[in-house]
């Protein structure tokens, strides 16, 4: 999607070690000239209230846990011009409802903070939770720098929270931003009210298994997939630190996931097809030093005939990057996505 000239700077940047002690390495070679490349940035914003401009009523009862709403409203056009303005830009726990539309205004306005005539702009694509009560929470919102490119978007008919968003593209594939369950014993209820009720970790199993049927229903169309966000879970020892949570029901989620999800989409972990033995994280409890209690729970799946598109991806686990969030974002490279008319039967793609 954009065209970069010949550069002698890498692309990727990973942290290599054990625990908390890392250090930077770079690990891609030079741009080759006139690269077609798809840059998609994730965050978990945890909360996007500090680059949200809000009425001084609503900003206040947003305000919560030491995060000011709108003290930092170029926070997430800053991260935007750092990494010369990704393709897409998908963000989880935006916390907002679909009634909210002060604060869908204000994340539309968020990503463009400040924007001048030649500088990109970003349009705004969202799923929100839909019950009218309660604390704002979940929400996902993708932003696309070419909306000419997105022939379709979508949520799903079996998430009322929010949480799934599927922007399918001309050129064939799909763009899948979730944001799972974390699970725990703690009750899950549908906010429509049309689910029963169950525990949080029954439901992040179920979330998972409809997730993937939504996925195969996509390929039988001839999409391709990428999937990309906070699905709340670690793969393995090396996703953890200190230790990865591998007593019931924690280690049922995670084996269905890794059996059942990753082989029945026949999708692959991009950072760890690139690094098998790399240690990096994307989660990081607040309260404790950096590195003594973190997860790599933010991922990249790619259908495995998109592997050789793969140009880099790299976590920004930085604190300037992650600002006030406990999640770090990520930023997959891509290059060479199927043109227009490859992958799939364009009239098989509903339209806007």
């Amino acid at each position: 999607m954009t065209k970069r000239p010949r550069s002698e700077e890498t692309l990727d940047t990973v942290l290599q070690g054990d625990g908390p002690a890392q250090t930077k390495q770079r690990v891609e070679g030079p741009l080759e000239a006139s690269t077609d490349l798809t840059r998609i940035l994730s965050w978990n914003v945890e909360t996007p209230v500090p680059f949200l401009q809000l009425p001084t009523t609503q900003a206040r009862s947003a305000t919560t846990a030491g995060v000011t709403a709108g003290s930092n409203p170029s926070l997430l056009r800053d991260i935007l011009r750092r990494h010369d303005y990704p393709d897409f830009v998908c963000l989880q726990e935006v916390r907002a409802r679909h009634t909210d539309k002060q604060w869908i205004a204000a994340l539309r306005l968020a990503a463009n903070h400040g924007a001048h005539d030649s500088s990109p702009k970003y349009t705004l694509y969202h799923s929100l939770n839909k019950g009218t009560r309660g604390q704002r929470h979940f929400g996902v919102v993708t932003y696309a720098k070419e909306p000419h490119s997105v022939v379709a978007t979508r949520e799903v008919d079996w998430d009322a929270e929010g949480r799934v968003l599927i922007l399918e593209m001309a050129s064939g594939w799909a763009l899948v931003n979730v944001y799972a369950l974390n699970g725990s014993e703690y009750m899950w209820r549908d906010p429509l009210g049309r689910a029963s009720p169950k525990t949080r970790n029954e439901r992040k199993r179920e979330f998972n298994r409809l997730l993937m049927e939504e996925c195969r229903q996509m390929q039988k169309r001839g999409l391709r997939l990428v999937l990309i966000g906070d699905f709340n879970i670690s793969l393995t020892k090396k996703d953890c630190y200190p230790r990865l949570r591998t007593e019931y029901p924690h280690g049922l989620a995670r084996q269905e996931f890794r059996e059942q999800f990753i082989p029945g989409l026949d999708v692959v972990d991009v950072f760890r097809e690139l690094h098998p033995e790399t240690k990096a994280y994307s989660w990081f409890a607040k309260g404790k030093p950096q590195g003594k209690d973190c997860a790599r729970v933010d991922y990249a799946l790619i259908e495995r005939g998109l592997r050789d598109k793969v140009v880099g991806m790299v976590y920004l686990e930085d604190p300037e990057e992650r600002g006030h969030s406990d999640h770090a974002p990520l930023l997959l490279t891509l290059r060479g996505m199927p043109a227009p008319g490859q992958g799939m039967d364009s009239t098989t793609v509903p339209g806007p």
